[in-house]
C-alpha cells in the first residue's frame, strides 16, 4: 500500500457506523458533563447565594484588632488567650476553647440585631489542625434547643456545620453540612467569618468572605450571647473583629 492509497476498511458501512456513533456518544458525554458542572454550580453548597449588606440604621460599636493585648472584651477564661498572632482559642482534650465577647453579655449590644465579623488567621500560623467556630445565642447551655444555640464551625479545608445545641445530627434540631466554595483553602490565606441576626432574633444568616452561606430560624432569646473559638483537638486564631448593632 502507497503512502497515497486509503485503507479498504475506512470506506465500509461498518466503519462508517462506528465513526457516527462515536461522535454521537461524545457530543453526549459533553452535553451530560455540562449539565453536571452546572447544577453543582449553583447547588447551595457550591454556589454563594450572596453577598451581605449591613443596614443603614445599624451602627458599628465594635472594631478591633486581636493581635494585642486584650482589650477587656473577651474572656480568657475558658482555653482562650491573646497572644501577638491573635485571640487563640485552644482544645483541652474534649473541651472546646471559647471566648465569649463580654459586651454581650454585659451590655444589651445584641438586643436589636447584630451583624458580627471577625478575620482568621491563616492556617499556617496554627499548630493543631484549624477549626473556626462562631458561637451565638445561650453560650454555655448545650441543652438548649430549637434554635437557642446556634454553632457554625468550619475546618481549615473548608468543610463546616451549622448546628444547634448539641451539635449532634439527627438530635440537633438544626444541622447542616457541607463544603464551601467561598472559602480559601491556602494555608498562607485569611478568611472572615460572619454572623447576621435579625432584629426580632428569628433569623440568622451565616456569611464566609462575604459571601452568604446559610440562613436558618433560631429563637435566640433577647440578648444572644457572642463568642468565637475551637472544638475538640483543635486550634483557632481570630486577628480581627467587628461589631454592627440595631438600635
Amino acid at each position: 500500500m502507497t503512502a497515497q492509497e486509503t485503507p479498504s476498511y475506512a470506506h465500509s458501512p461498518r466503519f462508517n457506523d462506528m465513526s457516527r456513533y462515536s461522535m454521537i456518544f461524545g457530543v453526549a458525554l459533553v452535553g451530560v458533563t455540562l449539565v453536571a458542572l452546572i447544577l453543582a454550580f449553583f447547588s447551595s453548597d457550591f454556589q454563594p447565594q450572596g453577598a451581605h449588606s449591613v443596614p443603614a440604621s445599624w451602627s458599628q460599636v465594635y472594631n478591633a484588632d486581636l493581635t494585642g493585648l486584650n482589650d477587656s472584651a473577651w474572656d480568657e477564661t475558658s482555653g482562650c488567650s491573646f497572644t501577638a498572632l491573635g485571640l487563640d482559642a485552644v482544645s483541652s482534650g474534649a473541651t472546646s476553647g471559647q471566648c465569649v465577647f463580654l459586651p454581650s453579655v454585659k451590655q444589651s449590644v445584641t438586643a436589636h440585631g447584630f451583624f458580627f465579623q471577625t478575620q482568621l488567621a491563616p492556617a499556617s500560623k496554627i499548630s493543631a489542625f484549624a477549626r473556626y467556630a462562631i458561637s451565638v445565642g445561650a453560650v454555655g447551655d448545650n441543652a438548649a434547643t430549637d434554635g437557642g444555640l446556634i454553632h457554625f464551625i468550619v475546618g481549615q479545608d473548608g468543610k463546616y456545620i451549622l448546628c444547634d445545641g448539641v451539635c449532634v445530627q439527627g438530635t440537633s434540631a438544626i444541622y447542616q453540612q457541607g463544603g464551601l466554595a467561598a472559602w480559601h483553602g491556602d494555608a498562607l490565606l485569611t478568611n472572615t467569618l460572619a454572623i447576621k441576626v435579625s432584629p426580632d432574633h428569628t433569623m440568622l444568616s451565616v456569611f464566609v468572605n462575604d459571601q452568604q452561606i446559610a440562613s436558618v430560624s433560631t429563637q435566640l432569646g433577647p440578648t444572644p450571647t457572642i463568642a468565637v473559638g475551637t472544638v475538640s483537638t483543635s486550634e483557632a486564631i481570630f486577628t480581627h473583629a467587628t461589631l454592627y448593632a440595631g438600635n
